[in-house]
């Protein structure tokens, strides 16, 4: 299977896992030795400043929601679109960072548009691939607007919708399907 990176991974009801009901997962990275993603719909009731003197030394005041990108434990993610200070990017115009101090520049500066993640996704050699061929994924190439241009509420709605425009795109053998087929 071709990598997912800069796909999006969209929850299925066939998945079992709670923490995942309705989740859209960010793929960062997917090899032979596995796939790494976040999720980009779990926001939690924590803001940067909650970490201020904790894990990073220096006390700051920034209100940016912290979201919850899986149950794997790992550093501190950054989502952002500063090409500068980016570990890796992951579609273009969208960064990822994990690098201490690279994110300690971020919380400096506060860029805007940008997603913290706290934990990621992660799965072991094929592992990923049985998934999506048991039906717990749906997959659609990612885009700026899904990582930053919607809310994190309405997110599994709208790509559910697009990958539903999609595959009856496919069915029919049309390139364009309007917003409401209905209205045809």
């Amino acid at each position: 299977m071709p990598t997912l990176k800069g796909h999006l991974l969209i929850a299925t009801p066939h998945l079992q896992s709670p923490i995942f009901t309705r989740s859209v997962i960010l793929m960062l990275e997917q090899n032979e030795e596995g796939a790494l993603g976040v999720i980009l719909n779990q926001p939690i009731n924590a803001t940067m400043s909650d970490l201020a003197g904790k894990i990073f030394v220096e006390g700051f005041e920034w209100d940016k929601p912290i979201s919850l990108g899986g149950p794997v434990p790992s550093s501190l993610i950054v989502l952002h679109a500063i090409e500068l200070l980016a570990d890796q990017e992951i579609i273009p115009g969208v960064y990822m960072t994990a690098d201490g101090s690279k994110v300690q520049e971020l919380v400096a500066r506060r860029p805007e548009p940008s997603l913290v993640v706290a934990n990621c996704s992660g799965w072991g050699p094929g592992q990923l691939d049985g998934e999506i061929r048991d039906g717990s994924w749906l997959t659609l190439p990612a885009t700026i607007y899904h990582v930053f241009g919607t809310e994190e509420t309405e997110l599994w709605r709208v790509v559910v919708h697009e990958v539903s425009r999609k595959n009856l795109a496919d069915l029919l053998g049309v390139r364009d399907v309007p917003a409401d087929p209905s209205l045809n």
